[in-house]
């Protein structure tokens, strides 16, 4: 007698698993503290409707700004850093030079023995 082919339990398909996931947040990045900017909208009506709409920025206060004494001192200091900076990388290239001049000396003098 033939026998009729019946699907196991195991082959049979199963019904996709609903699973709950949470939103994903997106990091917000550390932004650097700005000043605020004020402005000052005015708004122009005609016969109860607006006409225009025009923002302007008002002048910042001067009351952050540094003195130009104080200005100048930070410009004196930075050079100074920038001039002690470059001694200390001459300083630096003339140990390198110092650390391969015998190198150099004995290639040379092997390239030279050397008959071609």
């Amino acid at each position: 007698m033939p026998r009729t082919a019946t699907a196991s339990k195991s082959t049979a398909a199963k019904p996709a698993r609903k699973t709950r996931s949470r939103k994903a947040t997106t990091a917000k990045p550390a932004t650097a503290v700005k000043t605020p900017v004020a402005q000052v909208t005015t708004t122009t009506f005609v016969g109860g409707k607006v006409k225009s709409k025009k923002t302007e920025f008002t002048r910042p206060s001067t009351a952050r700004l540094i003195t130009w004494e104080r200005y100048l001192k930070d410009i004196r200091t930075r050079w100074a850093i920038h001039n002690f900076e470059i001694q200390e990388l001459l300083k630096d290239f003339s140990k390198g030079v110092d650390f391969v001049k015998p190198y150099h000396a004995q290639m040379v003098k092997m390239v030279k023995t050397v008959n071609l």
